[in-house]
Formats: structure tokens, sequence, C-alpha cells
């Protein structure tokens, strides 16, 4: 047996060297792939960190002492830990290198060692929002160091050869190779803005903060994250793009803050469900639109609720992840065309967005139950309740909570039980607006 497989291992090894050897353009992929290494070991960076973990107890002998009948202040001890990850430079003039929040955040000391030479450097600034961290060389020389240039990420197609450089268990300058899996992933729970490149070379802990290139040897992304169920490379692997890095790098040096647009809305994805109960055709795509805050960016452009935000910009909207994205890095005072399916025809506005907005918006209570939906509501201060939601019901399905706020059934606002009871006797189907917190939402329950 394992004469057969030895003679099988030397049987491929053959036919990969004849079919690179057949083929010119193999050849010439072989060839990038090498040179890209080769430039990229004055760009790459292996990142070693030192955070003090404070505040920490030292339970076993103090622990000890108490179980003796001691009473003391129990005293806190900070020890030390090292981190390892990635970077790359993206400015070798200023010495700015890019690399994950989660590799540098609460770092006491930064060392970096790019091309066997070591350097201090210090966090310039960090996002956890988007994982993305900007570090600074505090002293090198003029040829120590050579950036890499960005791509546009929005370019990127899928099936595009990629190459993932970096630090996997501290093996440094370690290459590998794949393909763009997807783009656009979001809703993976890594990150709050989330607009990730999947790929499936490979990536393992230590490549974090590691660029992802692609065959002209250009940043169309940083590796972040892998999808694992062993805590290894399984095929997986997400990055951040490089429009998304340069829009925060940009912010983060000199210690700007970061600012995100808003247009002042509560939205939702599409589903086939409020589709068909808002009138929505199967094939029109977009983001439903929840709630419009009173005095806000959307309000002023004349964005209403249950609007379909169809194009941003001029950009198709497929998702409610990525019109957030859209909106969030969105520059401030500029008009910005966005159209929307209102009452089954197109509607074209214009939206100015601003940085910051805030929604504007005891007890005599009377109730009321839904027993074919599974779940009771109370009316206080003018507002609908619902009071309780049966376990395994169809509300319980649909996602509604007690303590959420009816704010419409099926189009119609409700004030009171009256109203509400009016609204339901006799339905086979609920469209409800719900508030929740402050963020409305429609939800649909069919019996």
């Amino acid at each position: 047996m394992m004469k057969f497989f030895r003679a099988l291992f030397f049987l491929s090894i053959v036919l990969v060297s004849s079919l690179l050897t057949a083929s010119p353009g193999l050849q010439e992929m072989e060839q990038e792939i090498t040179r890209i290494s080769e430039k990229a070991q004055k760009s790459v960076a292996f990142i070693k960190v030192v955070k003090t973990m404070r505040g920490m107890q030292m339970d076993p002998f103090w622990d000890m002492l108490r179980d003796f009948g001691f009473r003391y202040n129990v005293p806190q001890f900070n020890p030390k830990q090292e981190g390892l990850g990635t970077g790359f430079v993206i400015d070798a003039a200023e010495g700015y290198l890019v690399t994950n929040n989660h590799v540098v955040e609460g770092a006491d000391k930064v060392e970096v060692t790019i091309n066997k030479k070591t350097f201090n450097a210090k966090v310039v600034g960090t996002d956890p929002k988007t994982d993305i961290g900007l570090i600074r060389l505090e002293k090198f020389a003029k040829g120590d160091i050579e950036q890499l240039p960005f791509a546009d990420s929005d370019a990127v197609k899928v099936g595009s050869f990629v190459v993932a450089i970096g630090n996997p268990f501290g093996l440094s300058q370690s290459v590998s190779f794949g393909i763009v899996s997807a783009k656009g992933r979001s809703n993976v729970n890594i990150t709050e803005y989330e607009d990730f490149i999947q790929t499936d070379a490979a990536i393992n802990p230590g490549n974090s903060g590691g660029p992802l290139l692609n065959l002209r040897g250009e940043v169309i992304g940083m590796n972040t994250a892998i999808f694992s169920k062993s805590g290894g490379y399984m095929g997986i692997g997400f990055a951040v793009p490089s429009n998304m890095i340069r829009a925060i790098t940009d912010q983060l040096r000199g210690g700007k803050k970061i600012k995100r647009a808003m247009m002042g809305v509560n939205i939702q994805d599409l589903t086939p469900e409020l589709k068909e109960a808002l009138g929505i055709p199967d094939d029109r795509s977009g983001v439903l639109i929840s709630s419009v805050g009173k005095g806000s960016p959307a309000e002023k452009a004349g964005i209403r609720k249950g609007d379909v935000v169809v194009t941003y910009d001029g950009k198709p909207v497929e998702s409610s992840a990525q019109l957030r994205n859209l909106v969030a890095f969105s520059s401030f005072g500029r008009k910005i065309p966005v159209t929307v399916w209102r009452d089954g025809k197109t509607v074209d506005l214009v939206l100015v967005l601003s940085e910051k907005y805030e929604f504007v918006g005891g007890d005599e209570e009377s109730s009321a139950q839904s027993d074919d939906f599974g779940f009771s509501v109370i009316e206080r201060e003018g507002k609908i309740v619902i009071e309780q939601v049966g376990p395994q019901s169809l509300a319980a399905m649909a996602g509604l909570r007690a303590g959420d706020i009816v704010v419409e059934v099926n189009k119609k606002p409700v004030k009171s039980i009256r109203e509400f009871n009016e609204a339901v006797e006799g339905k086979k189907s609920l469209l409800l607006l719900v508030n929740r917190k402050g963020r409305e939402f429609f939800v649909v329950i069919n019996r």
C-alpha cells in the first residue's frame, strides 16, 4: 500500500511539472506569485505587542487565607501578555502601517520586524467597529521599508486569484494562494461594520492584519478572521476591503476621531412575507425603511416609512448591511441621489447626510388578547404594548417579544385597544410595525 501511495505522489509531481512546462500562462502566474512574495519582504511586518492585563487577583493564595478566616483587601497584580500579528506598510515616507485593531488595541509596547530589521512603533489610532488599527514606526531609515499599493476593492471579481501573506503561528512571511470566494459578506458577527471579502487562501492565527493581494501585488483587503470549528484553517477566511481600509486610515492619521454619516432611519431586509404584505414585486430588491426620525436627513430628503431603497448613489442596494456601510462611508454635505420604490413606482430623491443624528421622538391600562396569533397587548399612555407572547406561538416565531410597542397594524396607526381590536378582527394575516427600544421594524404574522 505504501508503494502505491509513493508512486501516486511522484506521479502527481510529474503531472504538475509537465503542466507547468506545457503552459506558459501558468509559468507566468508562478513567476508573478514569486515576484509578489519577494517584493513584500520590505512591506509585510511581523508585529509583536505587549499588553498589561490589569486588575487580576492572586486567587489561589488569597482564597486560602479567606478559608482560614482572614480579612483582607485583595491585592491586584498586572501580568504582561504578549500577542503576535501581521501588518503592512501603507506609507513608506511617513512610516505608517495598517493592521487589525484586535492586534494592537490596548498595547503598551509594539515591536515591528520587517525584512529582518526590528523597529519600535506606536499606535496612532484604532477603530474597533471595523477592526482597523494604524501604527507608525518611531525611527527608520529611507529604504528600510516599501509601501504596498491599494487596488479598488469594489472592482474585485469573485473567482479572482489572490495571495495572502502573514505570520501564522509566528511563522514569518508565510505565503498562501487562493481565490476570492465571495464579496460583501456581512452578518458574520465579527465587527459592527462588515463588508468582507471571503477567500479560500489559507489564513491562520497570526495572519490577522496581513495583506490580501491581487496578482499585480496590490492590496484588495486585510486578512481579519477565519471561520473555523477547530481554531485553524478550514477554507473560509475574511478580509476587510481595501476601500474601507483607506477610508478609516485617512481619518486615523493625526489621531482624528472616526466620523460616520447617518440618515436617521431604521432599516430592515426584505423578506418574501414582507414583499407580499407590502405589495412589492418578487423581483424587486432593496431595503425597507421601517421608520424615519423627525428632522433627520432622510425626512428632509422626502424618504418615508415603508419606502424601499433600491439604489443609493447610483449603486443597487441588496441588503441592509450594504446600505448601512454605503451611508457610513459617504461624505458629509454632498448631494447623494437615492431611488426608492413607493406605491408601485420609483421615486428619485436627493439626500444630504449629517455626521450625527439622534432620533427625536405609568399607568391606567386596558388589555386585549389575540388568541389566533398568540400574543396579548395592553394600552399604556396612548401606546399599544405587547404584554405576553405565547411560547411556540405564531407571534413568537415571528420574533415578537413582551415589551414591544405596536405602532401600526396593516398600515393603520393604533393608539388604543379599540383601534387595535378593529385592526386585527377577522384578519388571517397581520403586518405589524413594531417599536423595540426606539428601533422600528415590520413583522408579518400569518395563520
